[in-house]
Parts: structure tokens; C-alpha cells; sequence
């Protein structure tokens, strides 16, 4: 397969600290009591005279202001918990094109497009053309919402990596099929994003456009992380499903905004979309990341799993990760558990195609 010679697109990660705040409380203060009134002696009892007791302050005296008892602290003070040095520090993954590094200026984004469309063969370029204007004019309108801005910036790269690739004229026959039928889908819907429904349509395109160009990011993301060498799956029944789950993702993109789509078609699109929305959700991807969180895994492996399950749904884009290097010692240590329900994936992982692994998903 031809991978993206001139260009890594960065992803952009963020990390969080925890800062801890220590409250002290105060301490009452005692109160002192008055001191005792002496009892007067009758002139007529002869009983010797009391003994003299010190003599009092003057009145008005100030008094020492009642101060608490020293207090010996001998707790340490609250500090965070050592960390396991087995583990290591929290830290952005390995690169990954989509997440790190600064995000490219709309004037850098427009080179790229316009070198990738100078590579393109013809029949990619003329379906491309509109939606990548269309993208750049909405990067420079100061009005576009930071989330649509973004979005159509990782649909923008992902577009520009793969039109490299159909340019390069290695790539192999069924990868340009392939990449040729996304590109024609991502376009459209993009395209249909920005065309308004015709008079009284019941379409509600308003709320549907935020998940549309959500599923279309994501596929965005997978794209460059297919076409890069260090991130895209080594075997090639890994990548071709891949590529059918991009595919999928953009032509539910395309449908459910496609007025001439039929009830059927749009049914279908939208069972992926929802399915998409609520990847995060699943309780199978829930319990994969608590399994691989008890073997050690390291952040770049969590991170790595997270980003290729938004990318590319559950299950595949949940294995694409888990089959990372990153996550490498933590899939070997899964497979040597024979006793885990999940010992039969971890080992299909670790010595085969992930996409031939899904069927030993448990309760899958």
C-alpha cells in the first residue's frame, strides 16, 4: 500500500494534573473564670486574721488573650500518593497525525488542498473541488463556530492525505477503488451540510448537521491514520476493513441528508449514525478498557484505543488500537490470563489480524 510521503499530520492531545488543597481548622478558645470573693471577718469573732493572699492585679489590667495549646503536628503534610514506579508517567502518546503538535493555519490547510488536487486523478478531483472550497471559505469566516471549524479541519486533512495517495501511482488498484468511493461520499456530504432544506421539509437538518460532521471528523481522523506509515494497520485485511468502515460511516453521512434517499436508506443511515453517536457507551468497549487498565496499560495505549474507537466504532476500531505497540505488553499480559473471559481476544490480537479477532469479542 502507498502511504503519505510528504506530509504527518499531527493530533493534538492534552494531558490533566490534579492539584490537592489542604483546610485547616481553628480551635476554640477557653475562657478563664472570675476569681472567688473572700468571705469578711466579724469584728466580734477574736479569730486570728486569714492568711494574706497575693495580691491581685490592679483593675484594668489587660488580660493575655487566651491563646490554644501548642500543637505538636505530626502528621506529614497531605502530599500525592507515590507513584508506581512499574508504571509511567502520564504523558502523550507516540505520534499520531490527527492529535498532536499545532493545529495547521487555514492558509497552510489551503497548500496542502491545492497541492493534493494538483496530484489527484481528474475523476477524484471534480468531485472534491466544490467541498474543499466550500471548507476553506468556512475557515475564513471569523462567524464559524469553533466545533464546525474543527471538524472541517480534520475532514480538510483527511481528504489531503488520501488525494496523495490516489496521486501517488504505486498505490495498488483496489486501495484507489477503495479511497476513490470515500472521497465521492465524504465530498457529498459535506457538501449537503451547507445546503439548506427545501420549503417545508420536515428534514431537521439544523440538529442533525453537529453528528454528520462529527462521523465525518472522525472519518477524517482514520483517513490520515491510514495513510500514514506509523499508525496505519500493517496487514492489508486490517486496512480494507478499515477502509469499509470509513466507507460506511461517509455514505450514512451523505444519506441522511440526501432529499432523494428513500425511508429505507435513510433507516439504515441512521442506525449508523446513532450507533457512532453512542460508541463511548458501549458496554463491551467499557469493559475491554477496564481489562486492559489491569494489566498496567499505558496512557499512549488508553489514548491510542480511545481515538481509533471514535475513529472507527467498535469493535474494529476499538482492536485497531488495541493493536498499537503501545498496548503491546498489556495485550500480551491479557493473553497469558487463560482464566479471563478476554484471554481469547487478547491472544487473536497479539498473533493475528485484529479484524479477524472480533468474533472472540465476549457476548459478542
Amino acid at each position: 500500500m502507498a502511504t503519505l510521503s510528504r506530509r504527518r499530520i499531527s493530533r493534538i492531545v492534552g494531558t490533566s494534573c490534579v492539584a490537592a488543597t489542604v483546610a485547616l481548622s481553628g480551635v476554640g478558645a477557653a475562657t478563664a473564670a472570675p476569681p472567688a470573693d473572700r468571705a469578711a471577718a466579724s469584728p466580734q469573732d477574736p479569730t486570728p486574721p486569714p492568711t494574706p493572699e497575693p495580691p491581685s492585679e490592679p483593675p484594668g489590667t489587660p488580660q493575655p488573650p487566651d491563646t490554644p495549646p501548642p500543637q505538636q503536628n505530626t502528621e506529614p503534610p497531605d502530599t500525592p500518593p507515590p507513584s508506581d514506579p512499574s508504571e509511567p508517567p502520564d504523558s502523550p502518546p507516540p505520534s499520531d497525525p490527527d492529535r498532536t503538535g499545532e493545529p495547521e493555519k487555514p492558509g497552510e490547510l489551503k497548500k496542502d488542498v491545492q497541492d493534493g488536487l494538483a496530484h489527484a486523478p481528474r475523476e477524484v478531483k471534480q468531485k472534491v473541488e466544490k467541498a474543499l472550497t466550500q471548507m476553506l471559505d468556512l475557515l475564513d469566516d471569523p462567524d464559524t463556530p469553533p466545533a464546525e471549524r474543527k471538524a472541517y479541519t480534520s475532514i480538510l486533512k483527511g481528504i489531503t492525505a488520501t488525494l496523495d495517495t490516489l496521486g501517488d501511482p504505486d498505490t495498488p488498484p483496489e486501495d484507489r477503488a477503495a479511497y476513490t468511493k470515500i472521497m465521492k461520499a465524504m465530498s457529498e456530504a459535506v457538501t449537503l451540510t451547507q445546503e439548506q432544506p427545501a420549503s417545508g421539509s420536515q428534514e431537521a437538518k439544523p440538529s442533525r448537521t453537529p453528528v454528520v460532521l462529527g462521523l465525518l471528523a472522525a472519518s477524517g481522523d482514520a483517513l490520515v491514520a491510514l495513510q500514514d506509515p506509523g499508525t496505519t494497520p500493517p496487514d492489508p485485511k486490517d486496512r480494507k476493513k478499515i477502509q469499509q468502515i470509513v466507507a460506511e460511516a461517509c455514505e450514512a453521512a451523505r444519506t441522511i441528508q440526501d432529499p432523494d434517499a428513500s425511508a429505507e436508506e435513510k433507516q439504515k443511515a441512521e442506525k449508523v449514525l446513532a450507533r457512532r453517536a453512542a460508541v463511548f457507551k458501549n458496554a463491551q468497549y467499557l469493559d475491554l478498557m477496564k481489562e486492559i487498565k489491569q494489566y498496567k496499560a499505558r496512557a499512549a495505549c488508553v489514548d491510542t484505543v480511545e481515538n481509533r474507537t471514535r475513529q472507527a466504532g467498535w469493535a474494529d476500531g476499538s482492536l485497531w488500537g488495541l493493536s498499537d505497540p503501545a498496548c503491546a505488553a498489556s495485550v500480551a499480559a491479557g493473553a497469558r490470563q487463560e482464566d479471563s473471559q478476554w484471554h481469547a481476544l487478547m491472544a487473536c490480537v497479539l498473533r493475528n489480524p485484529f479484524s479477524t479477532c472480533v468474533g472472540h469479542v465476549p457476548g459478542g
